[in-house]
């Protein structure tokens, strides 16, 4: 029988400049650590300012990041055509961090509808402007 995960997402974080900011390197820290998601999966795509394209894998990236002992059973989920086309809209002198996460909180969800014989039809991020707009209304004029 399969090992059962959770819902397993890629996230783009994609930054003006070439280093990813220390709030975002602590925040990725604390989330490493958290019961309820896994981290699986990272990389860091920079685009230089003379326009090259550099990519930096997973065990790397937890180094630079200062997330150590990383356990990243998924590296390698990000693949090939994930960078080419985050590279793609890079800008010389920006970078993008690319993650997969997987929502250990779904597990038992996921594994019990495949036991009833359904299956994980899709799932779908709903942007957070989005979201704002719905609960809180449109901004004030």
């Amino acid at each position: 029988m399969a090992t059962s995960y959770g819902t397993v997402e890629l996230v783009v974080l994609e930054f003006p400049q070439d280093a990813i900011p220390s709030p975002v390197r602590e925040e990725i820290t604390r989330l490493a650590r958290q019961p309820q998601v896994r981290l699986i999966d990272l990389v860091r795509v920079q685009r230089t300012a003379e326009g090259d394209l550099e990519v930096t894998e997973a065990l790397e990236v937890g180094e630079q990041l200062g997330v150590h002992g990383l356990d990243l059973v998924g590296a390698g989920l990000v693949g090939q055509e994930d960078i080419d086309e985050v590279g793609e809209g890079l800008r010389p002198g920006t970078s993008a961090l690319l993650i997969v996460v997987e929502h250990l909180w779904s597990k038992g969800l996921v594994a019990s509808v495949r036991d009833a014989g359904g299956m994980l039809r899709s799932t779908e991020r709903i942007p957070h402007d989005v979201v704002a707009a719905v609960i809180e209304g449109p901004p004030a004029r």
